[in-house]
């Protein structure tokens, strides 16, 4: 019986010093956070907002060199690409760079990062879909960023995305979906509440820096870039917001069902699915029949834009070109 209770004590003193440790990184580390974007004050929380591309600059200083690319922009009407990250992923500027960079010389791309991600407040707040499209919507009105949108979700903002649609569909011009997420998904992905508890207790005690937690990817990045992404991922594994929103995702779900079938032109990329579960490239498959979109598989994992950039880039400017 002494050892077990000299074990337990020893295991929640070594928590504790574990979680002390993680709160003195987190401050020093909170000054080291420079935002490549714009920070606006939304709902009395700061939001990243970054972009790059085309904005207000002619059309021959944009186009120059490049005659094809010439073609793009002059079709595009300054069409504004919006990417969603999904959801808990730390750093969505840097996670999606790697695709941005291959568009931004023929479009605006913008990424939201909603509170809790990236350099945005961690500051629990309600995170049922009503808000969180008001949150970014004026965020990015904020930061001066206008449409027409095409809306590039990834994962669990595809709800964002769909129901953005269904709202607002004279802001969206399309949705170019990266694996993105239908309120069916969530029939299939049912955590047990007690498990749900698991990842905020990680990120209490800072378990997830250690090592065999790979929380982002160095390809794409530079040396600043991956570093900047890896103190966010410090700072923002499953914080109390994110919690918060995957406690939400069915009823957010459900709101878009309530909503129907939002009626502008999808483009569905879908990864193997060997991440989620057998159900998925079916789905994704069927979803995208029923939206009338074009689907695109590939074979590599759920954060497919890691792996296949280039296509998925090069996919998109023709989407863009035919809306």
């Amino acid at each position: 019986m002494n050892k077990w209770i000299f074990g337990l004590t020893g295991a929640a003193g070594g928590l504790t010093a574990a979680a002390a440790v993680h709160r003195g990184l987190l401050r020093k580390e909170q000054e080291l956070l420079i935002p490549p974007g714009t920070m606006v004050e939304v709902n009395g929380r700061r939001m990243h907002v970054y972009g790059e591309g085309p904005a207000d600059r002619t059309l021959q200083e944009t186009c120059q060199g490049d005659a094809a690319g010439c073609r793009d922009i002059h079709s595009r009407k300054k069409v504004t690409l919006v990417f969603l990250s999904g959801g808990g992923t730390p750093a969505p500027v840097y996670d999606f760079r790697p695709l941005y960079r291959k568009l931004s010389p023929w479009y605006r791309c913008v990424v939201v990062e909603k509170a809790g991600y990236g350099y945005s407040d961690i500051d629990k707040c309600g995170r049922r879909l009503e808000g969180m499209l008001e949150e970014t919507r004026l965020a990015l009105r904020l930061a001066g960023e206008k449409g027409p949108f095409v809306l590039v979700p990834h994962s669990m903002s595809g709800l964002e995305a769909l129901y953005w649609a269904q709202r607002y569909p004279a802001e969206i011009l399309g949705i170019a979906g990266l694996d993105m997420a239908f309120p069916k998904v969530y029939d299939y992905l049912k955590t047990p509440p007690a498990l749900m508890k698991l990842p905020g207790l990680i990120s209490i005690f800072g378990i997830h820096r250690c090592p065999f937690f790979q929380l982002v990817k160095h390809d794409g990045l530079t040396q600043e870039e991956y570093r900047q992404a890896r103190l966010l991922a410090g700072r923002n594994f499953m914080n109390p917001v994110i919690m918060e929103e995957c406690c939400c995702i069915h009823a957010n779900a459900a709101t878009v069902r309530e909503h129907g079938r939002p009626h502008v032109p999808f483009l569905i990329f879908c990864s193997d699915g060997k991440d989620l579960g057998k159900f998925w490239v079916p789905l994704q498959k069927k979803y995208a029949e029923k939206l009338g979109g074009e689907f695109l598989p590939f074979s590599c994992g759920h954060y497919l834009h890691y792996y296949k950039a280039a296509e998925i880039a090069e996919a998109i400017r023709a989407f863009v070109k035919k809306i």
